[in-house]
């Protein structure tokens, strides 16, 4: 019997797959961190910045370990009971799925501003099945959608990057202290604040 050769991802496909997963991640979870944090955000995203760069051994040991999908339930498989492996894998499916309805909405909040119009949760579920039908077309088709989505994130954060370092030699960083004087947000303490933003 003839085996079927699988294709492969190339690099560009698979940079963009894993690369939206870190830069959709800095685009919707500022906007969640200053939602609690105010003009404190930047300090809890230096917090997740640090955490992350603790954990990096650990994520890249599991991964160069078991190179497969289902990520947690591999690793714990290996480690644990297979219940407990099964408690992280719907774990990490709920996880998925509640990170996919955030960014969808957080997406369509964002248009909704240019788009007064926009049904906001009408709109969400319709990206979402959108994304449900790529995924079920099969995993080539949606790398070429995930090269498209990170090549825009990434000229996002560039014209983003340029015009605040086109602020900052126009105008100095009075601006910066400004903010810290605003009232103080969530709990009206400094630390409740950061405290909520790092959660979120």
């Amino acid at each position: 019997m003839e085996q079927k050769a699988h294709s492969k991802l190339g690099e560009l496909s698979a940079t963009a797959i894993c690369g939206n997963d870190i830069t959709s991640s800095v685009l919707y979870v500022s906007a969640l961190s200053i939602a609690y944090a105010g003009q404190y955000a930047w300090v809890t995203l230096l917090i997740v910045v640090v955490v992350l760069f603790l954990f990096r051994k650990i994520y890249s040991e599991v991964v160069g370990a078991i190179p497969l999908n289902g990520g947690a339930y591999n690793a714990l498989l290996n480690t644990t009971s297979k219940f407990v492996a099964s408690i992280a894998a719907t774990l990490t499916i709920l996880s998925y799925m509640a990170t996919a309805v955030i960014s969808a909405n957080e997406a369509m909040h964002y248009l909704h501003h240019l788009i007064p119009s926009l049904p906001v949760i009408l709109a969400s579920i319709g990206l979402l099945a959108a994304f449900a039908i790529l995924a079920i077309m099969g995993i080539s088709e949606s790398a070429k959608v995930a090269i498209g989505i990170f090549v825009f994130h990434l000229s996002s954060l560039f014209i983003l990057t340029g015009f605040i370092t086109y602020y900052l030699f126009q105008n100095g960083i009075t601006q910066f202290f400004e903010n810290q004087s605003f009232a103080l947000p969530e709990g009206g303490s400094i630390w409740t604040a950061i405290f909520f933003g790092f959660a979120a």
